[in-house]
């Protein structure tokens, strides 16, 4: 496992190279620390649901750090659902779009959606405008235990499974992303995290 606490071009170059390679990061977000991979590799996919005891039919949402990239995983944007995007993102809120047929079933748990996020957080951003693709991404810890906000969290639990660890100090909100679907035009509060939507 590689250590990084600060991001030059050159580790950007290898933390690429590490992900195209069906590598796993961790990396820090304006909500939690992220365990993540290139959401097209299933090879890594399924070293992610393993590394975190995560049940198979528990879908993955995908981080990113464009509206042109979530267009790479996601299809018929409506009106409503590019105005949350563009007025939340970058930030805590994971929206659930229609998924493109390209990606993995075992992403999304054999559902016809995908939950997408920008998050606002310049390290976790510089990230994934290096990446070409978004990153399955899932908060740091064991399924069912509480996400780390910082790299002394969960380095002892993950420092032997994950290849590259990015330790940007502790994450500012602590609570992960507040989860919506839009549904007949409403918005559907799937999970309330620190982001009240209007």
């Amino acid at each position: 496992m590689i250590l990084i606490k600060e991001l030059t071009e050159e580790k950007l170059k290898l933390i690429k190279e590490t992900l195209d390679n069906d590598g796993i990061i961790i990396f820090p977000t304006d909500t939690v620390y992220g365990i993540g991979c290139n959401c097209y590799s299933e090879k890594a996919l399924k070293k992610l649901f393993s590394f975190k005891n995560r049940p198979l039919s528990k879908p993955i949402n995908v981080l990113t750090d464009s509206i042109t990239k979530i267009e790479l995983v996601s299809q018929n944007i409506s009106e409503k659902e590019r105005e949350l995007i563009n007025k939340y993102l970058p930030g805590d809120l994971t929206i659930i779009l229609d998924k493109k047929e390209n990606v993995p079933d075992l992403l999304t748990a054999n559902l016809k959606t995908i939950g997408v996020r920008i998050p606002n957080h310049k390290v976790a951003l510089e990230i994934l405008k290096e990446y070409p693709y978004p990153l399955a991404t899932t908060s740091v810890n064991l399924s069912g235990e509480s996400p780390g906000i910082e790299v002394e969290d969960f380095i002892e639990e993950f420092k032997d499974k994950v290849d590259i660890i990015v330790d940007g100090g502790k994450s500012p909100i602590g609570v992960a992303s507040t989860i919506v679907r839009i549904e007949n035009n409403k918005i559907n509060i799937l999970r309330e995290g620190n982001l009240k939507v209007e």
